[in-house]
């Protein structure tokens, strides 16, 4: 019998890139444990890696993380996680729908065995997924920071999919796909078969769009409010109706608040005579000019020509920095996502602050 101790130490690149036949996929709604897990795994596989490692493995308090669940009393929720992982089936469809397919997540009939023991997840991916998840030609990426504590498998869904968006800054999509995205569509009896009404219609999950909107909708808004991925929703209605009666919805479009992602430095910023040099500098130090788009705004400029002075410091002492890509680019990135965790605390404070003020508040009036 195999122990499922810790073998390695598990090491993350905070972002989980997700080949789009996966983000896409007709998904099955699962536990947000069990997304969190599936994120931990897919944030372990490198750039460089050529084949699924043999099997991964967490510990359970990166998965708690943001979460008021103890260590103590978390082997539930793992235990119920990775029984519905060992269920779950990705379903592929060809570009012309000509034909489809499925594949299980989970590899369970190795030796070495998928379950949790004192803190410490194994899992085993399915090797015929290794197309999907390493060297993925088609694919988006979506940082993990975020996206662990959101507590709705809709939300998740969401962050996933405007994750693939966000160079077009929307997503428009017709009902009918957005119910498959969402596993909402036909529902199923356990031999796989359409479940039909008395009439012999399929039967749907919240059959009519409004319920479809409320159920999908309500969560991700609320979650997703203040992130790169908040959006705003616009129901497109048809054009004519050939019966009486009120246009149906047929279409969902879905605006990023943010607008497109950059990919490109903008040209104001290389014209204006301050940050122009400092873009300059940056680039001198190696740092890309899509880590240069994406954290600058939140590092500002007093926190970028901090980081600038650092390296020369560290550059002029015995503790020389030989690669600067490498160095650079992973203390940039990492400044910049503790200014943007550090935003929202901020955020956090000031709305509890507001809270706390508006009960003192009605406490007087109430007096």
């Amino acid at each position: 019998m195999l122990e499922l101790d810790l073998k390695y130490e598990p090491e993350y690149r905070g972002e989980v890139k997700q080949h789009w036949n996966v983000t896409f996929a007709h998904q099955k709604k699962i536990s947000v444990y069990s997304k969190r897990i599936l994120a931990r795994v897919i944030d372990q596989i490198r750039d460089n890696d050529y084949q699924l490692r043999e099997f991964y493995q967490i510990h359970v308090s990166s998965i708690l993380e943001g979460t008021d669940i103890e260590i103590d009393t978390a082997y539930s929720k793992i235990k119920g996680a990775l029984y519905e992982l060992a269920d779950v089936k990705w379903e592929f469809e060809s570009i012309d729908r000509s034909e489809w397919y499925f594949r299980h997540l989970l590899d369970t009939t190795k030796e070495r065995r998928v379950g949790y023991k004192d803190g410490v997840i194994t899992i085993l991916l399915n090797p015929q997924l290794a197309p999907y998840l390493v060297k993925a030609a088609h694919y988006s990426k979506f940082p993990l920071h975020g996206y662990m504590n959101l507590k709705s498998w809709y939300s998740m869904r969401f962050f996933e999919i405007l994750s693939a968006f966000q160079d077009k800054g929307f997503w428009e999509v017709p009902v009918d796909e957005y119910r498959q995205y969402m596993d909402c569509w036909y529902e199923y009896d356990k031999r796989g078969q359409v479940k039909k009404d008395k009439e012999g219609n399929p039967l749907l999950k919240y059959p009519k769009t409004k319920l479809l909107i409320d159920y999908t909708m309500k969560e991700p808004l609320k979650e997703l409010a203040g992130t790169d991925y908040e959006f705003t929703f616009t129901p497109i209605y048809e054009i004519t109706r050939a019966v009486k009666g009120r246009k149906k919805i047929i279409r969902l479009r879905f605006d990023l608040k943010k607008g497109p992602a950059l990919k490109d430095i903008p040209e104001s910023w290389l014209q204006h005579t301050e940050t122009g040099s400092i873009v300059q500098r940056l680039r001198e130090w190696k740092v890309t000019d899509r880590n240069i788009v994406q954290y600058a705004p939140i590092l500002k400029q007093a926190g970028v020509l901090e980081l600038l002075r650092a390296w020369e410091l560290k550059n002029r002492s015995n503790r020389h920095i030989d690669d600067k890509l490498r160095y650079c680019n992973a203390a940039f990135v990492r400044a910049g996502k503790q200014a943007l965790e550090d935003a929202k605390q901020a955020k956090a404070e000031e709305k509890k602050e507001a809270t706390e003020a508006k009960k003192l508040v009605q406490q007087a009036l109430n007096l």
